[in-house]
């Protein structure tokens, strides 16, 4: 026993040395973005095998060695770091996201698929980049942040729907919208309501929620979508719960917004010089217009803007709870958003709830749902251009020199309904109301209900197969009010006037899927999938109508009964079938020899029986040369880290041609004495031919890697042939109905272009990062076939084969002649002629030669007699731009984060009918530009003579001209974001995994040389033929918000 002690003691000794020369240190490895521990995390003293993996909430406990030591801490997912221990025996990690390794699985068309494996082109964006940003909807977030897409905010107005082109406009009459799946489920994107501000379905989607989301570009991409494709595809993927303890997270934020640029309109002063000298010049006392004084003694001058335009507040709340377990993974949310806009009346407020579940019941068997529920309403306000209540355009034409208001506080009006004239000696001329009252009694309102929610199966009965069955639905319930007051604006002349609709729309989806995923040999891997997939869509709405309101307040409440003519009743119903099988094949030999193949069989019900089956099939290879030994034997892999190049083709289509294009359409006729049902001028007749409208897509790309992924380039040349476009053929006069006609596909386009996105990662470390993210893209409109190639011509607008699609279409303006003030424009044959600004006489409104040897010729003496034609128009230049993109820096500092955001757009022109019409003739307000006009012999302006009663004439209103066509050209910081996040020390103090407080600017300032609000505003911003137009359109808002993020 003693020798026992004995030889215990020196390895006791030895123990208690070893002892002394460790300590135990703990802590914890979170997420940097969220604050969420990470489970599963590697905490490793680097040089030993001493290690530890994380527990389910991030933290470690683990010895180390007494003095010195670094530890080396990574996961899955994340950028390893090292971390010297020094002294600290409480250490706490943040890992940053390794966007190189997430984007290696990438979402595709029912499935997912390695990066490195793809041969088509797909732009990833997480949903982080984006959840924090105070936008109506994810689509205006999307703007600018991938190659080859264009959204445009056409109008400041809340509830809009934005307009998203993917390399470029691929239909002439037919909706050229990409295709949105969510969680896998089609889902619905135009506009669903017959309210004058439309409706976005895209807004019913919380960007709170959004895990990911991709871009379907090319034919490879967008192939397995078939007949839906042809204008891309943008696929969402909301958010899942991560392994570990559930996770609650609170975000909110704050703000305020005001008019990105108002109007510069005259003041009272100058409106009444400039009336007067209207009135002098067409043979008047020059007496028109007279200061107002008020009974403080005070000379009025009233800015109409200030009453139309306020400070907006929003606010945007989102709790969430999300987990996951062995067996179950679950996110549940719920947000709430209220906003009142930059325009009086204009407001929205929306709520929203989201639960994603999914549970493993057996190790081969998974069932889980997505849902997402929300509820929206929307006041806005009459849009139209010209409509007397209408909210730009009867603002702007105002008087300046009369109140707002009586003294008791209402809008200061005459009995006649329309704006009081105060001292001047006529009213207003078209009877325009005072703005305030209609935006005070008017009602527009809007609210839908939606359920998006789905569904679904999967099982592994064998290894490497799995079968899914996914049923969901896409159903909203729109109803929409419209009220007018009938004592002023437009409902004045019908005594008021009520509408109210009701107008429910169904889609059920349901896709069955087999896919095989396997390696063989570890040489050759392929991915297959096959499936079916049927849809059904149905869409119907219920409308009543009434004028001659008996009591306001009935009408005010949507009691139709309450008015005295008799009420109008519409209806409609439709709907629409798909039934699709489709295929695809991945292989992959090597991780260098790529190979896709894509084919998929659509039948549509809109489409004649004949032709309502279509077969679309694509393609695509690629070859990852940065594997082949040559390439790694020429000592530049280390720097060079990955080069691949790819090319594709594929055939797809358009669904969005309507519900029945090939069916004839009947309405009321009268013919002689008696009335029957016929085709008439608002029917058609049927054409049993139509087909599908063909996108022929060929894409030619380059990805290269450089430094292990920290350099990223991305570069893609495309070219997408249309055919068989759906247009409107005219029938001859000899069948006895004039202006009717048939659809047939008779239309081609072409679109073609470069995309280029540069992703760097600058500077990468523990706690400073600088990345930089920026695109550039091209594209060339061009139409290449029409019916007999005859110009489809618009007001504003010419759709003429060689030219883009809506190209701005009107008269060459060469400014205006010294000597008389007349305008001058340039013939199609190279004479130039002017136009007269005599209000009356022999001259007026006729165009003489104009010599400029010879300025001050008399008109119909010295001068001889011309014309201005439509012969004499010409293009003026594409609506859409042809270079455009994006560019975005993000640095992260200790606990700082900041984030900028440019935004560019190039070669796209604007007619400016606003200008136009601020430059009119008429007894109303102008803008400040009028102060330019010529007045005496020999002045050097581009604003002719003024005079009463020739607008029409001297502006050529209703026509598009060179002297109104801007550049749409501009730079915009789109977005800066400024954040803190509080060190875990003191959260943790609070038992709070993170606290995020953050400031930012939306729309902060736009360089541009367009005179208009700004020149992203699209007044036919729904139609493809007709863009390019601002017409009294809405400005949009600069917003800037405050708001905090937390995580427990």
């Amino acid at each position: 026993m003693n020798k026992l002690l004995l030889g215990l003691i020196p390895l006791a000794a030895i123990v208690h040395q070893a002892e002394a020369q460790t300590r135990q240190i703990s802590g914890r490895v979170t997420d940097r973005a969220t604050g969420e521990g990470i489970p599963g995390a590697t905490v490793l003293i680097k040089g030993t095998t001493t290690g530890v993996s994380t527990n389910s909430d991030g933290t470690f406990t683990l010895s180390a060695p007494n003095e010195g030591g670094t530890l080396s801490i990574s996961s899955v997912g994340y950028i390893a770091v090292e971390r010297p221990i020094g002294t600290d025996t409480q250490i706490n990690i943040g890992l940053a996201s390794d966007n190189k390794t997430l984007s290696e699985v990438v979402v595709t068309g029912y499935g997912t698929q390695e990066r490195r494996d793809l041969t088509g082109s797909i732009t990833t964006v997480q949903g982080e980049a984006i959840a924090n940003l105070a936008t109506p909807s994810f689509a205006q977030q999307l703007a600018g942040r991938s190659a080859g897409v264009v959204v445009q905010t056409p109008t400041g107005l809340l509830g809009q729907q934005p307009r998203i082109q993917i390399r470029g406009t691929n239909s002439i009459s037919s909706g050229t919208y990409p295709l949105v799946v969510v969680d896998g489920q089609p889902i619905f994107t135009g506009n669903t309501s017959a309210f004058a501000n439309g409706s976005n379905p895209l807004a019913d989607i919380n960007p709170a929620d959004i895990e990911s989301y991709e871009v379907l570009k090319d034919g490879s991409a967008t192939a397995i979508y078939g007949s839906r494709a042809a204008n891309g595809v943008i696929l969402i993927t909301t958010k899942k719960g991560r392994q570990g303890r559930a996770s609650f997270t609170y975000d909110n934020y704050l703000g305020v917004a005001q008019t990105l640029k108002r109007y510069d309109m005259l003041n009272a002063e100058e409106f009444i010089e400039i009336s007067n000298e209207k009135d002098r010049n067409a043979g008047g006392a020059g007496t028109i217009a007279a200061p107002f004084v008020d009974a403080n003694g005070n000379t009025v001058s009233t800015d109409w803007q200030d009453e139309i335009f306020r400070q907006g507040f929003q606010q945007n709340h989102v709790a969430s709870v999300s987990g996951a377990t062995d067996k179950t993974n679950y996110y549940f949310s719920g947000g709430y958003t209220d906003q009142t806009g930059v325009i009086v009346s204009n407001s929205l407020q929306r709520f929203s709830f989201r639960a994603n579940i999914d549970n493993e019941v057996k190790k081969w068997m998974r069932v889980g749902m997505n849902l997402g529920l929300t509820r929206t309403r929307v006041y806005g306000l009459n849009t139209s251009i010209n409509g007397l209540s209408g909210n730009v355009a009867g603002a702007l034409s105002l008087f300046p020199n009369v109140p707002a208001r009586n003294p008791d506080g209402t809008p200061y009006t005459n009995a006649a309904g329309i704006l009081g004239q105060g001292n001047n000696s006529q009213a207003i001329a078209f009877n325009y109301p005072n703005i305030l009252f209609p935006l005070e009694n008017n009602i527009y309102r809007s609210i839908s209900y939606r359920i998006l929610g789905n569904g679904y199966l999967e099982v592994e009965p064998v290894k490497n197969l799995r079968l899914r069955t996914q049923l969901s639905t896409d159903t909203q319930l729109q109803d929409d009010f419209t009220f007018w007051d009938p004592r002023q604006g437009d409902g004045r002349g019908v005594n008021g006037y009520v509408y109210q609709l009701f107008g429910p729309s169904i889609r059920w989806n349901w896709v069955n899927t087999a896919t095989y995923n396997t390696v063989v040999g570890e040489s050759h891997k392929i991915n297959a999938v096959i499936g079916t997939e049927y849809q059904k869509t149905t869409s119907s709405y219920y409308s009543a109508s009434g004028t001659n309101i008996s009591d306001r307040t009935l009408g005010q409440n949507g009691i139709i009964s309450s008015t005295l003519a008799t009420p109008s009743i519409g209806g409609d119903f439709a709907e629409q079938g798909l039934q699709s099988y489709f295929g695809r094949l991945n292989y992959s030999f090597k991780d260098r020899y790529l190979l896709s193949f894509t084919l998929r069989s659509d039948a549509l019900s809109s489409l004649p029986e004949a032709n309502r089956r279509g077969l679309f099939p694509g393609g695509s290879i690629g070859w990852r040369i940065s594997e082949e030994s040559f390439f790694k034997g020429m000592g530049l892999s280390s720097v060079w880290t990955d080069f691949k190049v790819r090319a594709s083709y594929a055939q797809v289509g358009n669904t969005d041609i309507g519900f029945f294009p090939y069916v004839g359409a009947f309405g009321a006729a009268q013919y002689g004495t008696s009335s029957a049902l016929a085709y008439n001028t608002s029917g058609r007749f049927g054409n049993d031919q139509i087909k599908w409208e063909s996108s022929k897509k060929t894409d030619i790309g380059v990805d290269l890697g450089f430094l292990g992924g920290r350099i990223n380039v991305n570069a893609d040349y495309y070219e997408n042939d249309v055919d068989g476009l759906i247009l409107a053929v005219r029938t001859p006069l000899s069948l006895g109905v004039p202006n009717n006609g048939y659809n047939a596909n008779i239309g081609s386009i072409n679109n073609k272009g470069f995309e280029l996105s540069l992703n760097t990662e600058n500077i990468r470390k523990d706690n400073f990062t600088w990345s930089t993210t920026f695109n550039i893209s091209t594209n060339k409109n061009e139409v290449t076939g029409l019916n007999n190639n005859e110009d489809i011509i618009d007001p504003y607008n010419i759709t003429r084969v060689g030219e883009a699609i809506g190209s701005l279409y009107g008269y060459d303006y060469q400014g205006v002649n010294p000597s008389n003030g007349n305008p001058i424009y340039r013939k199609a044959d190279g004479s130039l002629v002017q136009g007269s600004t005599a209000a009356s006489g022999a001259t007026a409104s006729r165009y003489y030669v104009y010599d400029p040897a010879n300025p001050g010729a008399a008109l119909g003496t010295g001068v001889a007699a011309s014309t201005l034609t439509t012969a004499d128009k010409k293009v003026l230049g594409q609506t859409n731009p042809k270079v455009f993109g994006g560019l975005g820096n993000t640095v992260t500092f200790m606990g700082f984060d900041l984030d900028v955001f440019f935004r560019y757009n190039y070669g796209n022109k604007i007619m400016n009918v606003t200008r136009q019409q601020l430059l009119r003739n008429d007894f109303l307000n102008n803008g400040r530009e009028i102060l330019d006009r010529w007045q005496r012999e020999g002045d050097q302006t581009d604003v002719p003579r003024i005079a009463s009663g020739t607008s029409a004439f001297v502006n050529q209103d209703g026509n598009a001209s060179t002297r109104f066509v801007e550049s749409g050209n501009f730079v915009r910081l789109q977005n800066v974001t400024l954040g803190y996040t509080i060190p875990t020390r003191f959260t943790n103090t609070l038992s709070v995994n993170r606290i995020r407080f953050f400031v930012q600017a939306q729309n902060v300032f736009t360089i541009t040389k367009y005179k208009g609000v700004d020149p992203e505003v699209n007044t036919n911003f729904t139609s493809n033929r007709q863009a390019g137009v601002d017409y009294n359109s809405n400005p949009q808002q600069r917003v800037v918000t405050g708001g905090v993020n937390v995580a427990f």
